[in-house]
């Protein structure tokens, strides 16, 4: 057994950038505690000479993670230059309206199709390859090489990341470089890189009325109207404008649920979820205390009755930049190299754990594919641009 196990690693090193890619999207790794492909990466990265933990928490309101911390450094150094990122997946959806099995790894007409193709399987396997290249040829280089991957991204983001990173400062591995490989790119791999994103903050709004008939609406409360123009208020709201680096802030309603108790019935109670994307003018706490001076203002008395509101709220992130620097340069150097597009620095686009790095890091910067199809049916990436993006990951560790 012992033997086979052995031939089983040699088989999975030898693996290039995209079977590699096909072997990670395989396992259908959700949010929270997956053994296999946290393994699967360990035993990978011991092969080629990493220091592997296998990190997990649980608590603080949330489901128990695994995360994996691995490190490359033969000469002891405080410089490390690490990549970071998240084998979780979303749920793939109907199965039956995919084109191919999500979970297969299908190829066809040049793109690898798959949950987790884009965002980010197929980036862990470009960091993967690109390392052990690189260490083909440098096998003792003058800086260390660290990976922080996480299986708790795409969901709560409590035990993951943000965990790994205080257990590394008590244990003094410093970031001294990061690329995170979410996909950053519209529509062209080359295009576009992170260098920030704007902050997150996620509401959950219930408002009670008081329930009655439709037609005597003066000695009701009616809770849907209360919403509707708490909603309005919210989002006819005018933040901010564009700052330099990001865009406006910004408000989406996501789910709106009431009692159906009857046509000719006013219910007691609606709700509703809406996140807001804020920019550098404003900070999570602004919005929150925004919301609830409008919610405040929008309760209602009638016939000695009141509405009330109960509002939860939880800041994801609060909006961050990251000064361009040495690794951005080198990045920018390799992508023309690569692709011959000069990138731009973008702060566009959703959350990611790069903003609990940011806190332990200044250089870092996002690059990964393209996300247009992140989370979607039929999630691919291109096959060229998958080997693009492992070209410019060895040819920034060449450089740097």
């Amino acid at each position: 057994m012992q033997y086979i196990n052995k031939i089983e690693k040699m088989l999975v090193k030898s693996l290039n950038e995209i079977t590699l890619s096909q072997e990670l999207i395989k396992i259908p790794s959700y949010s929270g505690y997956d053994k296999k492909i946290i393994n699967f990466i360990k035993d990978y990265l011991e092969e080629l000479g990493f220091k592997c933990n296998i990190l997990c928490y649980e608590g603080d309101d949330s489901y128990k993670v695994n995360n994996l911390h691995a490190v490359f450094n033969p000469k002891n150094s405080k410089n490390i230059f690490y990549f970071a990122g998240h084998t979780d997946i979303v749920n793939e959806g109907d199965k039956n309206s995919w084109q191919f099995d999500p979970f297969a790894g299908q190829i066809k007409d040049g793109k690898l199709y798959g949950r987790g193709a884009c965002d980010m399987k197929c980036a862990i396997a470009c960091f993967m390859t690109a390392v052990k290249e690189f260490l083909q040829e440098n096998k003792e280089p003058d800086f260390g090489i660290g990976f922080l991957i996480t299986n708790d991204e795409e969901s709560d983001g409590v035990n993951g990341t943000k965990k790994v990173l205080s257990w590394m400062q008590e244990n003094d591995y410093n970031i001294s470089s990061c690329i995170v490989g979410e996909p950053t790119n519209p529509s062209k791999f080359g295009e576009m890189m992170k260098v920030g994103r704007r902050g997150s903050v996620s509401f959950s709004l219930k408002i009670t009325g008081k329930q009655g008939h439709v037609a005597y609406h003066n000695i009701a409360i009616n809770p849907n109207s209360i919403l509707i123009d708490i909603l309005k208020i919210l989002k006819d709201h005018k933040f901010n404008e564009d700052s330099e680096f990001f865009d406006a802030t910004n408000l989406e309603v996501t789910a709106i649920e009431s009692q159906n108790l009857g046509e000719n019935v006013i219910p007691s109670h609606a709700s509703a979820n809406f996140n807001v994307r804020f920019n550098d003018k404003n900070s999570g706490q602004d919005i929150i205390d925004l919301v609830k001076y409008v919610c405040d203002k929008s309760m209602t008395v009638t016939e000695g009755a009141k509405s009330d509101y109960q509002l939860k709220s939880r800041i994801s992130g609060e909006s961050f930049l990251c000064e361009p620097k040495r690794l951005a340069n080198l990045a920018k150097e390799s992508l023309i190299k690569i692709t011959g597009i000069t990138p731009e620095l973008s702060t566009t686009g959703g959350t990611s754990d790069a903003r609990f790095i940011k806190d332990y890091c200044q250089d870092m910067i996002e690059l990964g594919l393209i996300n247009k199809t992140a989370h979607k049916i039929d999630e691919y990436s291109e096959i060229l641009e998958i080997t693009q993006l492992k070209d410019t990951y060895l040819d920034i560790l060449k450089k740097y």
